[in-house]
C-alpha cells in the first residue's frame, strides 16, 4: 500500500460497485454523498444527505430522505453515451484521498466508433461551506476530432428503498447557468437546492418536471479538452442558497485547509503496518466527516451518511463505540451528538411512561427527536414474521448514553455541559433505573425481561451487562448530582435519593463464578453448547445457519455482552478476569454483529494478549475493507469504525485517564515499531508516540479550534 492516506481503485469490478459506493462515500458534518460514478451506473444507488432532515412515509417510519442529486453528468462522445457499464474503460483509476475529502476518477474511454477520451471527475462536499457540493470534469480527447454533449442539472426524481420521498418539486433557471429546485414531502419536510454550472459556453435547458438540466454541445480536437466546473448549495426550507464565484480549486483549498485542522487532533501513524495505518485513517476520515456538526439537530446514525442502511437512526452503537474516539480527538463533534440526545429527553420521558414508569428511557432506535422509532415486526432468515423487542426491553441503551455523557465530561472538563445537559441526562436516566429494578426478599436487585447485546438471546433476566452498566450509572448519577438537589427535586427524585441510588447500584453488580467467568444472564450456563466449528467454513452468521429458536436455546452468542462490559467498567481491567472471560466465551461467540471484533480486540489488549487482539482488529477491519459481512452496500458501519479506532487507542496504545491526566500502557503487536497519534485531553492538544512496554510520550500544545472545554 503505496500511500495510507488513499483509498484506490484501478478496476471496475460490476458486482462490487454497490459496496464501493459506500467505501468512496465524502461527507462534511452536514452533507453526506455515496460514491456513485457521475454517469450512472447499473443498480447504482447514488444518494445526498443532510443530516436532521427526516421524511415520514404515511404509515411508516421515519429516515433520512436523499436531496435532489447534484452529481449526474450525461456525456456523449459523437452521440455515443460515456458509460462505464455500456463499454469497460481502457484505463481506470479512483482515488479518495482523506487528507482532503477530495474524490478523484480518471478514466480512458473509447466508445463504438468514436476516438479515445480521458474524462477526469473531481468531486468534495466542503468542509468551510457546510451546505456546498463542488464537481470539475474534465474531457480530453487524445485521437480524434469529437463532438461531445454534457447535460448536468439537479435531479428530485431520486428514489432510495423506501420509496420517492419528494412529493412536490419546482424549480426554475433564475440564470443562463443556473438552477433552482425546491423540494416537498408530504409530511412538510422541504429543501431548496441551486447550481450554477461554468465553462461550457452557451447552454441549453431540458425542460424535465423533476430533472432539469443545463445542457452544451462543444467540438474538441485532438489535444483539445473541456472543463466543466459545476457548485450546488443545499439549504433547509425555501430560501435559496447562495452560490460561490469561484472555480473548484478555490473551494477545494478552503475544505483541505479545514481537513487539516480536524487531522490535527486526529493524527494517527504506525510505522511499518501500511494496513492498519490505513484501516484507521479510513475509519478516522468517515468518522470525522459523518459526525454531525452542532445544530445539525441529529446524531451520530450507523451507518453515518454513506447509505440507507437502518433507515440512518441512531442506535447505541454511537454512545459507546464512536463518541468515545470523538472525545478524545473532536470534542466538538461528540458533543454535538450528546445535544442530540439531551434533546431527545423529553421523547425518552414519553417512552418511560408508556410503560408505566419514570425517568427517561432512550430510545432503541431515533430519528429526528428522543421517540422511539424501532419497528414492531421483522422477518427471519427463513422468512418467518416475528415480533421485534429491541425497542421494548433492549434497555442497556439508558445507561450507554450516560457513559458516554461521563466520559465526554472526564475527557473534557466541560463543566458547561455538565450544568446544563449532561447532569439532567445522567440523573433522569438513573430515575429510570429506579422505578425498573425489582427486589427480592434477599435485598438482591433484579431487571427481569430484558435484551442484552446479544440479540439471539431474547427476554431474559439479569443480563450481565444491562445489569453492569445499570449499577454504574447509578453511582455515577450520584457522583454527578452532589449538590444539585433543585435538579433532582425537578426531576421528581424524592429526599434520600442518592443514598438509595447507591443501595440499588451494590443491590445488581454480578459476581463471577470460582473460575473468574460471569455468568451472560441467568440460566445461560445450562443452555446447550454447541460447536461451532462443525459449520466452518461459513460466511453468514450463525442465526442464518441454525435459525432464531435453535439459537435461544444455546449458548451461542451474537456478541459477548460480558466482555462489552469489562471493557467499558475501568473497575473490571484485571487482566487475568477479562483473559478468563475471553477463553469462556471466544468459542461460544458469533461474531453476528459488526461491533464485535472491535470490541473483544480492546479486550484482548487489556487482557495482556495484543496478538490475538491485532487478529480481531484485522478481522475488524474487513467488514468494510473487504464487505465481509456482504453488506457493506448499505454504507459504512459506524460503530466497526469508531471501535478500531478506540482498538488502537484504548486496547493497543493503552490510553486512560489517571489520577494526573492522560496515561498509555502500550500493548502493541509484536510487529509493530510504534503507534504515533494526536488526542485532546482538557482543550489541551496532545501528540504522542507510544512503543512496546514504554509509556507513551510526546508534546502538546493549546487548542483554539473547535475543542469541547468549557
Amino acid at each position: 500500500m503505496s500511500d495510507t492516506w488513499l483509498l484506490t481503485e484501478d478496476r471496475v469490478w460490476p458486482e462490487r460497485v454497490p459496496w464501493k459506493e459506500s467505501l468512496f462515500s465524502i461527507a462534511n458534518g452536514h452533507l453526506g454523498t455515496r460514491g456513485t460514478f457521475e454517469e450512472g451506473y447499473g443498480d447504482s444507488v447514488p444518494a445526498t444527505f443532510m443530516h436532521g432532515l427526516f421524511v415520514t412515509p404515511a404509515g411508516d417510519l421515519p429516515y433520512l430522505a436523499p436531496l435532489p442529486d447534484w452529481t449526474g453528468v450525461i456525456i456523449t462522445v459523437d452521440g455515443v453515451r460515456f458509460g462505464l457499464d455500456e463499454r469497460l474503460p481502457a484505463g481506470y483509476e479512483r482515488t479518495l484521498d482523506f487528507r482532503t475529502g477530495v474524490l478523484t476518477r480518471r478514466v480512458l474511454w473509447r466508445g463504438t466508433g468514436t476516438g479515445l477520451l480521458r474524462v477526469e471527475f473531481l468531486r468534495l462536499l466542503s468542509m468551510a461551506d457546510p451546505g456546498l457540493a463542488s464537481l470539475e470534469v474534465t474531457v480530453t480527447s487524445l485521437t480524434d476530432d469529437v463532438q461531445i454533449g454534457i447535460e448536468t442539472g439537479l435531479d428530485g426524481s431520486i428514489t432510495g428503498p423506501f420509496g420517492a420521498p419528494w412529493s412536490r418539486v419546482d424549480w426554475k433557471r433564475p440564470k443562463q447557468d443556473r438552477l433552482t429546485m425546491r423540494a416537498q414531502s408530504d409530511d412538510g419536510a422541504s429543501v431548496t437546492a441551486s447550481c450554477v454550472v461554468r465553462g461550457l459556453g452557451p447552454m441549453g435547458v431540458i425542460h424535465h418536471a423533476r430533472h432539469p438540466r443545463l445542457t452544451a454541445t462543444l467540438d474538441l480536437a485532438p489535444g483539445e479538452w473541456l472543463r466543466m466546473v459545476k457548485h450546488t448549495a443545499y439549504r433547509r426550507g425555501a430560501d435559496a442558497p447562495e452560490l460561490p464565484d469561484t472555480g473548484f480549486e478555490e473551494v477545494a483549498a478552503a475544505s483541505s485547509s479545514e481537513w487539516s485542522r480536524r487531522w490535527e487532533t486526529s493524527h494517527i501513524e504506525v510505522p511499518g503496518d501500511p494496513f492498519a495505518e490505513h484501516a484507521l485513517r479510513f475509519a478516522a476520515f468517515h468518522l470525522i466527516g459523518g459526525a454531525p456538526r452542532n445544530g445539525e439537530g441529529a446524531g451520530v446514525g450507523a451507518r453515518l451518511l454513506t447509505g440507507y442502511g437502518y433507515r440512518h437512526h441512531v442506535f447505541w452503537d454511537a454512545d459507546i463505540f464512536c463518541v468515545p474516539y470523538l472525545t478524545m480527538t473532536q470534542p466538538d463533534l461528540a458533543r454535538a451528538h450528546l445535544g442530540y440526545r439531551h434533546r431527545g429527553l423529553p421523547g425518552a420521558r414519553r417512552k418511560a411512561a408508556q410503560y408505566g414508569r419514570v425517568g427517561a428511557f432512550c430510545a432503541w432506535e431515533s430519528a429526528g427527536t428522543g421517540d422511539e422509532v424501532t419497528p414492531d415486526w421483522g422477518e427471519t432468515p427463513d422468512g418467518e414474521r416475528i415480533r421485534i423487542r429491541t425497542g421494548e426491553i433492549e434497555e442497556h441503551i439508558v445507561a450507554d448514553v450516560a457513559w458516554a455523557a461521563d466520559h465526554y465530561h472526564r475527557w473534557t472538563g466541560d463543566r458547561a455541559f455538565l450544568d446544563t445537559e449532561g447532569a439532567e441526562m445522567i440523573l433522569d436516566g438513573a430515575r429510570y433505573w429506579q422505578s425498573r429494578i425489582e427486589m427480592d426478599p434477599e435485598g438482591r436487585g433484579h431487571l427481569r425481561h430484558v435484551i442484552g447485546p446479544d440479540e439471539y438471546h431474547v427476554d431474559v433476566d439479569d443480563n450481565f451487562f444491562t445489569n453492569v452498566m445499570a449499577a454504574w450509572h447509578l453511582a455515577a448519577a450520584v457522583r454527578h448530582g452532589a449538590g444539585r438537589d433543585d435538579l433532582a427535586g425537578r426531576l421528581g427524585l424524592e429526599p434520600g435519593w442518592s443514598q438509595e441510588l447507591e443501595n440499588l447500584a451494590r443491590s445488581l453488580r454480578p459476581m463471577p463464578g470460582p473460575n473468574g467467568v460471569f455468568e451472560q444472564h441467568d440460566g445461560y450456563f445450562a443452555l446447550d453448547q454447541v460447536e461451532m466449528s462443525r459449520f466452518e467454513p461459513r460466511a453468514a452468521p450463525m442465526h442464518y445457519v441454525l435459525g432464531e429458536k435453535v439459537l435461544e436455546r444455546s449458548q451461542i452468542t451474537k456478541q459477548a455482552d460480558v466482555i462489552m462490559g469489562l471493557v467499558l467498567l475501568d473497575d473490571l481491567h484485571d487482566p487475568d478476569l477479562i483473559g478468563a472471560n475471553l477463553d469462556f466465551y471466544e468459542p461460544r461467540t458469533d461474531h453476528g454483529s459488526s461491533l464485535s471484533l472491535a470490541m473483544h480486540s480492546v479486550a484482548a489488549s487489556l487482557a495482556g494478549r495484543p496478538e490475538d487482539a491485532y487478529e480481531y482488529f484485522r478481522r475488524a477491519a474487513a467488514i468494510d475493507l473487504e464487505d465481509s459481512m456482504l453488506n457493506s452496500n448499505h454504507g459504512v458501519h459506524a460503530a466497526t469504525q469508531g471501535g478500531l479506532l478506540q482498538a488502537a487507542l484504548v486496547g493497543f496504545a493503552g490510553l486512560g485517564l489517571g489520577p494526573g491526566g492522560p496515561e498509555t500502557r502500550p500493548r502493541l503487536p509484536e510487529h509493530w515499531e510504534a503507534l504515533g497519534f494526536s488526542f485532546v485531553h482538557g482543550g489541551t492538544r496532545h501528540e504522542w508516540e507510544a512503543r512496546a512496554g514504554k509509556p507513551a510520550r510526546g508534546d502538546k500544545a493549546p487548542r483554539a479550534d473547535h475543542d469541547g472545554g468549557g
